[in-house]
């Protein structure tokens, strides 16, 4: 079927381009199958704003994921594809719009100012230009036609639906080819709705309809402790074990949330961008002066593809170093942790949502007896750490602690009982909801 009701003039980088980080196609049906209509590539001024569900995200991932990248294909039989934009505009948000009217849910409104959230963000906005041979038969042809952002936008799937809003000049030439896209009888359940129309009105054509996407995504890494200053140093290794260029922004927090200025030599700096070939990696140490108070926070990296990652904390005495310990990244915030525990068993603990968190933080001796609790409260963004006895005011015990959090954080645990020979401990993150022994 041919959807001539929505011509856009739509997106798209070079053919062939590479894929980041994790692809998430949606409608999530159409990842290994074609679409029902073929949407003709546009000439006109127009603009296109397409919602989709965040059912369609919320199935193929855990939590937020940042958007780093939109691919689009060709309609399979359609032909090859080819066009020439002056201007292309593609702005991203997190809009309050529904694509079906299920449960009572409210569809896009023809006004297209309306439909954008609060946090729209503008990923690209210059020329483009992009051709693909298209394919033959059943299909699905690959995802060969892309726009990596200039801009990456944060998306959570609790915080409503995804919008994609295309403004984009007329055609220079003629464009030729179509779409693979997707349409529904009705929004009884359709996943994707869609308001088209001229880039110069205020108000577009509401359609139960719209096109397939691949969205590339980065791979968050969770560091939940960072220590510098007053002895220590830490060390952040990167390794790209894969055949792709990889590059990872690397973002560091105080325990109040705020920035981080972390020295790594030269300028201190509150976030990192690097570059890794296939098969580089990266380990550096901080620089601080030793005997400047210890900073202490958190770190998170955003990065196009998948690595290895960790950090290294290393203790120094007069500039000799006396203990270290590495600990792998966290890749998945969760709300429980169990692991062994001492008197002086070090625990760390971010918030990397949005939402502050309520902590209990529980130790049961090796008998499964409750030692003591506390309860902690964490905004977003923020860190805390501290050595077990002391926070629970505990002289001697070992055991086990857990740690449960209202919503997902991230935690690592370090076994210091001949300090300052110290190690890590399994950071015990569990699925949520795991039943935890009480105490007895």
């Amino acid at each position: 079927m041919r959807l001539t009701g929505l011509r856009i003039a739509f997106l798209l980088g070079a053919a062939c381009a590479a894929a980041y980080g994790q692809p998430l196609v949606v409608p999530n049906l159409q990842a290994t199958a074609p679409g029902n209509v073929a949407i003709p590539v546009g000439s006109k001024a127009s603009r296109f704003q397409e919602v989709v569900g965040s059912g369609q995200i919320a199935s193929q991932v855990n939590g937020p994921i940042v958007i780093t990248g939109i691919r689009v294909r060709s309609a399979p039989g359609a032909g090859p594809v080819s066009f020439d934009y002056a201007s292309y505009k593609v702005t991203l948000s997190t809009t309050q719009a529904y694509p079906n009217t299920a449960n009572g849910h409210t569809l896009p409104v023809l006004t297209y100012a309306s439909n954008v959230g609060p946090d729209a963000t503008v990923v690209y906005n210059a020329a483009l230009s992009a051709s693909s041979p298209g394919c033959a038969g059943a299909g699905p042809c690959p995802f060969d036609l892309v726009i990596p952002f200039a801009t990456p936008f944060s998306y959570d799937f609790t915080k409503g639906r995804l919008l994609v809003d295309v403004v984009s000049s007329a055609a220079t030439g003629t464009p030729s080819g179509s779409l693979d896209g997707v349409g529904f009888p009705d929004s009884t359940n359709s996943t994707i709705a869609s308001v088209s129309g001229s880039s110069t009105s205020a108000t577009g054509a509401l359609i139960i309809a719209g096109v397939v996407f691949e969205l590339d995504t980065s791979t968050y890494y969770y560091f939940p402790q960072l220590a510098f200053g007053g002895g220590w140093q830490t060390t952040v290794t990167y390794v790209n074990y894969s055949p792709q260029n990889v590059s990872c922004q690397t973002t560091f927090y105080t325990d109040s949330g705020t920035s981080l200025l972390t020295p790594f030599g030269g300028t201190a700096v509150s976030s990192r961008t690097d570059a890794l070939a296939p098969g580089a990696d990266l380990h550096q140490q901080t620089t601080a002066d030793l005997a400047a108070p210890t900073a202490t926070g958190w770190a998170v990296a955003a990065c196009s593809g998948p690595i290895k990652a960790s950090m290294l904390y290393r203790f120094y005495k007069q500039g000799v170093a006396q203990g270290e310990a590495g600990v792998n990244a966290m890749t998945t915030p969760a709300t429980e942790f169990v692991t062994f525990a001492e008197t002086k068993t070090g625990i760390a603990y971010a918030n990397p949502s949005t939402t502050s968190a309520t902590v209990t933080v529980t130790v049961l001796s090796s008998a499964g007896l409750a030692m003591g609790s506390t309860v902690l409260h964490l905004a977003p963004n923020a860190h805390g750490a501290a050595n077990i006895g002391p926070l629970l005011g505990l002289n001697s015990f070992t055991g086990s602690v857990q740690i449960t959090s209202t919503v997902p954080i991230v935690s690592l645990s370090l076994n210091a009982e001949a300090f300052p020979v110290f190690s890590a401990l399994p950071p015990g993150d569990l699925p949520s909801s795991t039943p935890l022994a009480p105490g007895h």
